[in-house]
């Protein structure tokens, strides 16, 4: 009772507040726009009491319409902080959206980007991060995983050669992921160039 008194006599404009603690009055009236929208598409509605199996196929249906509403408006970034927030549940696409893309961004040659981006930004390809290892946590220094150069085949030879190198913990991996961005260790005529990203495709698509 005594904080509900409290609330109902407050010393300044809580509207005002709001508008500032939000960013101003357009941003406000934006997100709660958008959080009606996200409240009233029968798509994500809250499940409770799901099997596994169900959860999964629900959170596969919210990730689609997730998708599809980018899509449709092309919310900027705000605006997409704003609908996940609405959404308020983890989605198979959330490692691909912001692992994922951003290591593209980051770490790509304009050739690769050029390739790679406008599949993972269409969701033409849904990816992974596989970064973390058994034995390593978030280490990245310790990473054991190489991926040896082939100088004949051109091509990068992927392997984790122990128990510890085990890639451990890449969301989506399992079941929602075609692509991994795969941290490894860079082996080209015996010497070790340390870490760094590869794209590896770990199934159909």
């Amino acid at each position: 009772m005594e904080l509900a008194t409290e609330r109902a006599r407050p010393s300044f404009d809580v509207t005002e507040m709001t508008y500032l603690l939000r960013g101003g009055q357009k941003k406000t009236e934006r997100k709660r726009e958008l959080q009606n929208m996200i409240a009233s598409d029968p798509v994500f509605h809250k499940d409770q009491h799901l099997s596994r199996s169900d959860f999964f196929e629900r959170s596969l249906q919210k990730a689609k319409r997730l998708v599809e509403i980018k899509r449709e408006m092309q919310p900027t970034v705000d605006e997409i902080r704003w609908i996940k927030a609405a959404i308020d549940q983890e989605l198979p696409t959330d490692l691909h959206d912001g692992m994922f893309i951003y290591t593209i961004e980051g770490q790509a040659t304009d050739e690769q980007k050029a390739k790679w981006l406008p599949l993972a930004r269409s969701y033409s390809i849904i990816g992974c991060y596989a970064q973390t290892e058994l034995g390593h946590g978030s280490n990245v220094r310790g990473l054991e995983t190489t991926a040896t150069y082939d100088p004949q085949t051109q091509e990068f030879v992927m392997n984790s050669p122990t128990l510890t190198s085990s890639k451990w913990w890449p969301g989506g991996l399992g079941k929602a992921a075609n692509h991994a961005m795969v941290f490894a260790r860079l082996i080209t005529r015996g010497k070790d160039y340390g870490i760094h990203p590869f794209i590896v495709q770990i199934r159909r698509y």
